[in-house]
């Protein structure tokens, strides 16, 4: 089977924006439905976690991405539509550090609320299936042909290669 060439993307859509973040709610959505009748305080927990791991993702990872280096005050990318820059942007490589730290922020964020999850089967079955598409549609879709070519996940085949 012959795989198509992809192009790499420069610019992303609103809609494509409007796609992602929808896949991406289901997960936390179910995550909410699941802690908030048995802790008001674990909800306004996991809302921070979620916040906190978002602004590590945008801080460590974010900032070397292409997408945030283009000029503008606002991101427009897949994830942050619209979030302004507020962290400077950072063109060269990423350490080792700032490759694990959004990887463990949003680690946080899946595993905190499971022992919630535990306790309704369904919701948990929902919640890490959900999370599976999610993660597998952005891998499928978008790591193909992404131009963050330092990004640890990036996919796009070796463009040096004439065959490729």
């Amino acid at each position: 089977m012959t795989e198509q060439r992809v192009e790499v993307r420069d610019h992303y859509r609103f809609s494509d924006w409007l796609y992602y973040t929808a896949a991406g709610l289901v997960p936390l959505i179910t995550a909410v439905v699941a802690i908030y009748p048995r802790s008001a305080l674990g909800l306004v927990v996991y809302g921070l976690v979620v916040v906190a791991g978002l602004v590590a993702v945008l801080y460590f990872f974010c900032t070397h991405c292409p997408h945030y280096q283009k000029p503008g005050r606002f991101l427009k990318c897949i994830f942050f539509w619209g979030v302004p820059k507020f962290f400077p942007p950072k063109p060269m490589a990423m350490s080792r550090l700032e490759k694990l730290a959004p990887v463990g922020a949003m680690g946080v964020v899946f595993f905190f609320p499971l022992a919630w999850l535990a306790e309704e089967p369904g919701l948990l079955l929902v919640y890490l299936l959900s999370w599976a598409v999610f993660l597998v549609t952005v891998r499928r879709h978008e790591c193909r042909r992404c131009a963050f070519t330092d990004c640890p996940a990036n996919a796009v085949p070796d463009r040096a290669d004439p065959m490729g």
